[in-house]
């Protein structure tokens, strides 16, 4: 039997896509399918919707005769805003027991996590979050003796290897005779006259200059501070084989420095705080030493599983997925798209594909996005051969332009002005910036919908290298949200929206920097940001960094707690204090009487007027151009967007996909161009209407041909 009735799919359409075409053949079928499959999904393709035509299908029945419910696994809370916004109030029972609506990390934490933590550690969770967890860790490091086995360890590693020193700082401490006289230096290999910065056995005699001599010790402490706490991060407890993994190398679990750091690692899970990958490896660990068969459980309550946007699920949450769900006793339905797999621990390589793609796939290959223009260039532009992939032919695209520049300063400007210069003669002769501003204002949150995005995005950008900065140099990879200002600093430490411990630090950050720009502190002639701002401390003294950090996890874990206002408060006067008489004499000011008002000033909780400030964007005259990360950017549609190449492993995308530009598609396995041509593919499928590649002059030059340019216009910025 199909999964749903013609009655009961046309009401799901009217709730979903009012007064707008029925669903086509291809997402009948899907919505129609009650067994196990795989929805293989070309971008834009509105496979989004088929689900939440199912679960509105499902919310109409709902409970089932049998008891059972079902359980939907999403990476965001996109999918659960939409169906909520969608249905209304009918929604409201698929968020209640048996079934189950949310994350795959929520369920995780939930059903297996919990759990695990309360049978090893007798504890519950508190915190699950990668920089709490890391914050955490470094404290309890910090403290411990300098003779403990663990710091030994880890300082025989740090200290006996040799560190990047530019030839500008050998020019400044002397010159390689007196560095390497000194045993700053020493050098690196055998042909090529490259240097080493060491950390240890200096002879400093030789130096007469005692601000060198300074320089080069704190160099030698910054380095050592930084390696340190690296490793100490990025160590590991392999609980299987009872094996702990410090810098890369495999240390027996009965060691004294392996003991004293799984020592750390509980100490924080009987505090309750977790990183994600804790909280991975506890619900495994649990599973395997109880010998636990969840699978049992869960197809006793749950009918139907279905996962959103499968191709994002790492290998852990894989091998998860498989332990707690047996597909011969759920019905699993997956949504995705392999192609588009760009986060770490994306499956990457043709078995992968091959075990996504072996049991009832349902495609989809034509586009609700874009035109057939825009999708002349993605058939080719991706990492297999994408002939059958087919344009909306009732969106008007125009053909795509790479835009050849020699100064990338100037892409951002010429690619406005095409803007506005570029005519749809099908949509009554209006500019694409035109349909852009229309459609902006058409949507009730009046998001940017013109957007430059570019795979690396702050890396030292140079002259054979580009990365986004290259282009936007204001750029802040961190940047991902509004920058909210106001006239009180209340608005940045009493905000009803937030949630996160971390979000509640990034916003407290951002409060202190617009203090910092009311005591006329910049940097250089700019405000701070919350990179330059932690580069200053580090340079002036990493404790001072240090102590910052520790400062605003703690203040930003109170406010979490959502205390009385006047706990809040006295938080603010802590902060204050701290401030005036630590923070501010590190630039050697005082506190102005602007910056005073805008301390003292009180609002009422979440009831500030705040001006909206959109990070990243570069503007012009009725132009906004948001810049961004194309990992930012995913699962996006833009009214037009600009592709920005940057450089990855020594090559840019110019370099590496030369052919897939021409329209020849690629049937290789090599990794690197695989990676690429996934980053291109959810990159340059973003647009409705236009689509831009930015591409340096020379590269151009060798990729240039007729059958390019039968596929793109090209323009000279």
């Amino acid at each position: 039997m199909p999964f749903a009735t013609d009655e009961e799919i046309r009401i799901a359409h009217d709730i979903l896509l009012k007064d707008k075409k029925p669903f086509d053949d291809t997402r009948l079928n899907i919505i129609k399918e009650d067994r196990s499959c795989y929805v293989q999904a070309c971008p834009g393709s509105g496979k989004t919707t088929a689900l939440l035509a199912k679960l509105i299908i499902l919310a109409n029945r709902l409970p089932m005769t049998d008891g059972k419910g079902v359980c939907v696994l999403t990476h965001t809370n996109v999918a659960i805003d939409e169906i909520k916004a969608k249905v209304g109030s009918k929604a409201n029972v698929l968020f209640n027991y048996p079934n189950f609506f949310g994350t795959i990390q929520t369920f995780l934490h939930k059903y297996v996590t919990a759990s695990a933590l309360h049978y090893f550690y007798g504890s519950q969770i508190q915190y699950v979050d990668n920089d709490i967890a890391k914050a955490v860790l470094l404290k309890k490091y910090s403290k411990l003796p300098f003779g403990n086995k663990l710091k030994k360890c880890i300082y025989g590693m740090v200290i006996n290897k040799g560190y990047p020193i530019s030839d500008d700082e050998i020019s400044a401490w002397g010159g390689v005779d007196i560095l390497t006289a000194a045993k700053v230096i020493k050098k690196k290999g055998k042909k090529v006259e490259k240097y080493e910065f060491k950390l240890k056995d200096y002879d400093l005699q030789n130096i007469d200059d005692s601000t060198i001599r300074a320089q080069i010790r704190a160099k030698r402490d910054y380095i050592k501070d930084c390696q340190e706490k690296e490793i100490i991060i990025n160590a590991k407890v392999n609980w299987q084989d009872v094996k702990v993994v410090i810098n890369q190398k495999h240390i027996n679990r009965t060691s004294e420095s392996a003991t004293e750091f799984i020592k750390l690692k509980e100490e924080m899970f009987k505090e309750g705080i977790l990183s994600f990958e804790d909280a991975y490896d506890l619900a495994f660990r649990y599973i395997r030493e109880k010998n636990l068969d969840f699978s049992g459980f869960s197809h006793k309550r749950f009918k139907y599983l279905f996962i959103d946007e499968v191709q994002d699920c790492d290998h852990q949450q894989e091998e998860l997925i498989k332990k707690l769900f047996d597909d011969e006793k759920v019905i699993v339905q997956r949504f995705g798209d392999y192609c588009q797999a760009i986060y770490d621990g994306e499956r990457n390589n043709e078995n992968d594909n091959d075990r996504l793609k072996a049991d009832n796939v349902l495609p989809i290959h034509n586009s609700n996005r874009f035109g057939e223009k825009i999708a002349k260039p993605l058939r080719s532009l991706c990492m297999e051969d994408n002939h059958q992939l087919v344009g909306n032919e009732d969106i008007c695209s125009v053909k795509p332009v790479i835009i050849t520049y020699e100064d990338p300063l100037v892409v951002l400007p010429k690619y406005a002005e095409l803007l506005r210069t570029t005519i749809i003669p099908e949509m009554g002769n209006i500019s694409v910036l035109d349909i852009a501003i229309r459609e902006r204002g058409e949507d009730p949150l009046h998001r940017i919908n013109i957007k430059a995005c570019g795979w690396v995005g702050k890396k030292g950008t140079n002259d054979k290298k580009r990365y986004i900065e290259a282009y936007y140099p204001l750029f802040e990879r961190k940047n991902t949200t509004v920058k909210l200002e106001s006239d009180s600093f209340d608005s940045f430490l009493l905000k009803s929206h937030i949630n996160s411990v971390k979000d509640y630090g990034t916003s407290i950050i951002q409060g202190v920097i617009k203090f910092l720009e009311l005591c006329d502190i910049k940097n250089d002639s700019r405000r701070y940001t919350i990179t330059s701002l932690l580069d200053f401390l580090a340079t002036k003294d990493v404790k001072d960094k240090e102590e910052f950090l520790c400062n605003i996890m703690e203040w930003g874990r109170m406010i979490s707690k959502r205390s009385e206002k006047g706990d809040k408060l006295q938080i603010k006067e802590t902060i204050y204090n701290y401030l005036t008489g630590t923070f501010l004499p590190l630039f050697g000011k005082n506190a102005t009487e602007s910056a005073n008002e805008f301390f003292n000033a009180t609002i009422a909780d979440g009831v500030a007027e705040q001006k909206l400030e959109q990070g990243n964007v570069y503007k012009e005259e009725n132009i906004d151009i948001e810049v961004a990360t194309v990992h930012a950017v995913k699962g996006e549609t833009h009214a037009s967007t600009l592709y920005l190449e940057t450089s990855y492993f020594g090559k840019h995308e110019s370099e590496r996909l030369a052919e897939q530009f021409k329209g020849i598609a690629y049937t290789g396995k090599e990794d690197r161009k695989l990676k690429s041509l996934r980053v291109a593919y959810v990159g340059m499928s973003r647009p409705r209407y236009f689509l831009c590649v930015a591409i340096q002059k020379n590269r151009f030059a060798n990729m240039d041909c007729r059958e390019l340019r039968d596929i793109w216009d090209v323009v000279e910025a």
